[in-house]
């Protein structure tokens, strides 16, 4: 009898020390642990804003599939922490059957077996879960670090647009003190065919033919060069301003005169007549000078009447300011 009671109570022994108490006590701090660390990241989510639309939709849906992470994993602790409370019942009951003498585990032995059974089942049903919970685990360090990296790309975003706004505050900055200056230097000028507005990050100012050209002509009468004269000298330093002039006709055609056969040629001519003056007047470079004919092909008003034909006679100096440093930004 004996002697087949014993290899039971060495199976019993086994089984009963492959899962101590200590190291199921181990993985459920461990669980613990990873909970807390997944409840500060999803805080730290939640305090999460952007400006960008793309990237807020990208951190919503990771905030989403973590949050799922952390609740899988809970699920997968507490059905641990049953388990394991199973197990202990089951121990518990293992040992109260061990304490019985020979007849009674006999007696006992379907018994026996059956508890045996449940103890591998729930053994393999627990290393299961904790497998499934490792994996869950990988699968939050994953998500975590697509959500750092979504950060990290948000605030260089947010960076740039700020150094972006910084560089066009800088520029309309330049552009109004440069405005004020050029209405300062032709003051004696406005209202009598000479106008200066900034729209679009630019500055235009608008000579109308009375002030510089006679009818057909392409010569500037000494008004007009007095104004240029102005203008140039107000320009020469501004280094980092490009001009732009250039010549508009109305819809009459031109009759032709020499080498100047229509509207384009006039309007070309023209502004190449105030490009010279504004260097010979001044040392501003060349360079940062280009003339332009637009012909009648840019009205401002309807040519229908002859206040309109008139006003659409004129010369607009455009002036732009270099953008080097908003290029390699936006390169960058």
């Amino acid at each position: 009898m004996t002697y087949r009671i014993l290899p039971i109570l060495i199976i019993i022994a086994t089984l009963s020390s492959c899962v101590s108490p200590k190291v199921v006590e181990e993985i459920k701090q461990q669980r613990q642990e990873t909970f807390q660390e997944n409840q500060e990241i999803k805080e730290e989510n939640t305090s999460l804003s952007t400006e960008n639309i793309e990237l807020k939709d990208k951190l919503s849906r990771l905030n989403s599939e973590i949050t799922q992470l952390i609740s899988d994993s809970t699920t997968r602790a507490a059905s641990c922490r049953q388990l394991q409370s199973q197990l202990d019942d089951l121990n518990e009951a293992y040992d109260l059957l061990t304490a019985k003498n020979s007849q009674m585990m006999s007696n006992k032995a379907e018994e026996t077996k059956k508890v045996l059974k449940e103890l591998q089942n729930t053994r393999e049903e627990l290393l299961k879960k904790e497998d499934e919970l490792l994996t869950l685990e990988q699968n939050l360090s994953v998500k975590q670090k697509e959500l750092l990296n979504t950060q990290n790309e948000l605030i260089e975003r947010e960076k740039k647009v700020m150094e972006l706004q910084s560089i066009i505050n800088r520029k309309d900055s330049l552009l109004s003190a440069l405005k004020d200056r050029i209405s300062s230097a032709l003051l004696g000028f406005e209202g009598d065919g000479l106008t200066i507005t900034q729209k679009n990050g630019k500055v235009y100012i608008s000579l109308e033919e009375q002030l510089l050209f006679a009818s057909g002509s392409w010569q500037v009468d000494s008004r007009g060069r007095e104004a240029l004269s102005k203008l140039s000298k107000a320009l020469e330093n501004q280094q980092d301003i490009n001009v732009l002039i250039e010549g508009h006709t109305d819809s009459i055609p031109f009759g032709g005169r020499g080498q100047i056969k229509d509207n384009w040629d006039l309007s070309v001519v023209r502004a190449t007549a105030i490009v010279r003056i504004l260097t010979s007047s001044s040392s501003i470079d060349p360079e940062r000078l280009t003339a332009a004919g637009k012909g009648e092909f840019v009205p401002i008003q309807s040519n229908s009447t002859s206040a309109g034909r008139s006003a659409n006679r004129r010369i607009e100096i455009i002036l732009t300011p270099k953008l080097y440093d908003l290029y390699e930004l936006l390169e960058d």
